[in-house]
């Protein structure tokens, strides 16, 4: 049996949708156009965060705009890069680069190459972009004119070596939009929980953080939950008993009320509940897992501290808080965090006041004054980001009947 690979799998969604008839050549070729686009900017480590918002605001099919994004891999890099550099020289200083005396221009090219690359990077991404349409388009006419399809493709479905995380997060994706479906809203939805469970790193951390057993995490508590996909994965994972989540966003409490009770295939309805609450004022039953995950840094150090200490309050004993945010204490990949989270608040994807980080030695210190043992874990996985989970264990209470 072939080894997994989830890249080679999302590559073959791609080409099955190139061939369907269920999205219009135009639709085809905007997400290919994005992707080329997105993919040209020099922002690296940030194209999967863009591909996925623009695409769900755009209701474009982000499987494909991702795969041409990759046009930055490290194969056509350098060419890319070249041409980036070459087109912003050209238009700052009315001339092409000159590399017949290679020391002199590359100290030239290493003074002014940030200057270039802000120039020529979006000129050169809007022209692999109206050529990546043109071709798009063209190819998926050409091929339903010779060879039209008899009939709708069947869906595309997982191989039988997928591992149980990228199934689960198939199936929770599946809770929240038909991946069958031909609606190009219900496919960028699809395709935006799915991804984003599968490559975050913090949900499998999460999962994993009492083992695989059934239950380890008992009833969870998802303070500013968005639309519920995580504590819907603990669910469908069996690593949850029940679930509750609250956010001040009603359009994502509603997506998570539907989510939960809809059943997918050969499943049943999640035994998950939603509110809509602000975190700083709530009432919630007490839970085995309480959640944070990047929420914090939305208010105030005064309204952090409070919100700490609610979702502290509403821990059992020998149960766990869990908070996601990002350390100020991590040289670049703080910088790369805030500047991320500026970008989306400013775009409105992210619903929140202000942007506010904090050393996340002063959370864990905050919580061990409450009688928390805390351990700060890396949790940015491949990312540029400088994303820790912080465990925070509250001690069970003495004599206590083992579980």
């Amino acid at each position: 049996m072939a080894t997994f690979s989830f890249w080679r799998e999302e590559l073959r969604r791609a080409f099955r949708d190139l061939q369907g008839e269920d999205l219009s050549p135009a639709r085809l070729g905007a997400a290919v156009a994005l992707g080329l686009f997105i993919g040209s900017l020099p922002v690296f480590g940030f194209h999967l965060l863009l591909v996925l918002v623009v695409c769900l605001k755009l209701r474009l099919h982000a499987v494909l705009a991702y795969a041409a994004a990759n046009v930055s891999n490290p194969f056509f890099a350098p060419f890319l890069i070249t041409a980036e550099i070459q087109v912003g020289a050209r238009l700052r200083t009315g001339a092409w680069l000159r590399l017949d005396h290679p020391i002199e221009a590359g100290y030239r090219a290493l003074a002014d190459f940030a200057a270039y690359m802000l120039v020529g990077a979006p000129l050169v991404g809007l022209a692999l972009a109206v050529a990546g349409f043109a071709l798009t388009v063209a190819f998926v006419l050409a091929k339903r004119a010779i060879r039209p399809a008899s009939g709708a493709l069947p869906p595309y479905r997982l191989p039988t070596s997928a591992p149980p995380w990228i199934v689960a997060a198939e199936r929770v994706a599946s809770r929240f939009a038909s991946p069958e479906s031909s609606s190009a809203a219900d496919k960028s939805l699809f395709h935006y929980v799915r991804i984003k469970l599968s490559l975050d790193p913090v949900s499998r951390l999460i999962a994993d953080i009492e083992g695989a057993r059934d239950g380890a995490l008992g009833d969870v508590l998802d303070i500013g939950t968005g639309r519920g996909q995580l504590p819907i994965l603990l669910l469908e994972l069996g690593r949850a008993t029940r679930a509750h989540g609250l956010d001040w966003d009603e359009v994502k409490i509603e997506a998570a009320r539907r989510a939960a009770a809809t059943r997918p295939e050969g499943g049943v309805p999640a035994t998950a509940t939603f509110a809509r609450e602000d975190a700083r004022r709530f009432e919630a039953t007490p839970a085995d897992t309480v959640l944070l995950i990047d929420l914090l840094h939305y208010f105030t150090i005064e309204e952090q501290d409070a919100i700490l200490g609610c979702a502290a309050d509403h821990v059992k004993p020998g149960g766990r808080l869990l908070v996601r945010e990002a350390d100020t204490e991590r040289g670049f990949r703080s910088f790369a965090t805030l500047l991320e989270e500026k970008i989306f608040t400013a775009v409105r994807f992210n619903r929140g006041e202000r942007v506010r980080f904090r050393p996340a030695q002063s959370i864990a210190a905050l919580l061990e004054a409450r009688g928390f043992h805390c351990e700060i874990l890396p949790a940015w996985g491949s990312t540029p980001f400088s994303n820790v989970l912080i465990v925070a264990r509250r001690p069970a209470l003495e004599n206590a009947p083992a579980a």
